[in-house]
């Protein structure tokens, strides 16, 4: 149980990476993105990720994300509820604490769960050369306990990128992930290509000597005046 908690807890903390006049976040209701994520070695797919924007009051995103494997299994108990906040100025804020426990707890339903604050900032206005806020973040679960950092936060370059939806201009930011468990030290790196009033478009992740090892990538965007419907088709 504890090491399936382990695993749990690093592999979404690389699964959520953070995303002019618009915040870095899609706020469309009933706006569905596609993303696919491959192994960089030999271009096998990974896992499909599927964000799904319920409603936005004005400050706050009410969104689901699924993610399945290459066989499509779903991965981390299926749909998960999840919430970022935009800031009157634009800036987009996430919770990384609250949001691995809705994601645990997702999967254990009435498993105990403490987490620290750990607010993630993403400005909307960001220029090459800018260094973000650090995140640290400590997750308990039962007798479990699991430190992650994110550090080195920089705005690499503006870069316009071609995907198969389109072509976008970019803000690139890197960072260094690191998660401490008992027996466990994982350290890499992330590069995420942001994209105003939409969110990351592109997310690779390097190993500590930059090798690059998997790339996830937004391959459908889909848009409705209807709020989409979970997985068991209730609204």
């Amino acid at each position: 149980m504890k090491k399936a908690l382990l695993l749990l807890l690093v592999a979404l903390w690389g699964t959520f990476p953070l995303l002019s006049g618009e915040p870095y976040f899609c706020s469309r209701p009933g706006t569905r993105l596609h993303y696919e994520r491959y192994k960089a070695k030999t271009n096998s797919l990974l896992q499909t990720t599927l964000f799904e924007i319920d409603s936005f009051d004005g400050s706050r995103v009410h969104y689901a994300v699924t993610m399945k494997k290459a066989s499509g299994k779903e991965l981390y108990g299926g749909r998960t509820l999840q919430t970022v906040t935009i800031l009157p100025n634009g800036d987009l804020e996430i919770d990384f604490g609250q949001t691995l426990k809705g994601v645990v707890q997702n999967m254990f339903p009435g498993i105990k769960v403490a987490v620290s604050q750990s607010i993630g900032l993403l400005p909307e206005q960001m220029q090459p050369g800018d260094t973000l806020p650090d995140i640290h973040c400590t997750v308990k679960v039962t007798a479990l306990s699991v430190t992650l950092a994110v550090t080195d936060r920089t705005v690499l370059r503006s870069e316009r990128l071609a995907t198969p939806v389109g072509v976008f201009d970019c803000m690139v930011v890197r960072e260094h992930k690191q998660e401490f468990a008992p027996l466990h030290h994982l350290d890499n790196w992330h590069d995420n290509y942001y994209v105003p009033g939409l969110g990351y478009v592109r997310h690779d992740v390097y190993d500590k000597n930059m090798r690059l090892l998997e790339s996830e990538v937004l391959v459908r965007i889909e848009e409705s005046d209807a709020p989409p419907e979970s997985s068991d088709g209730r609204p």
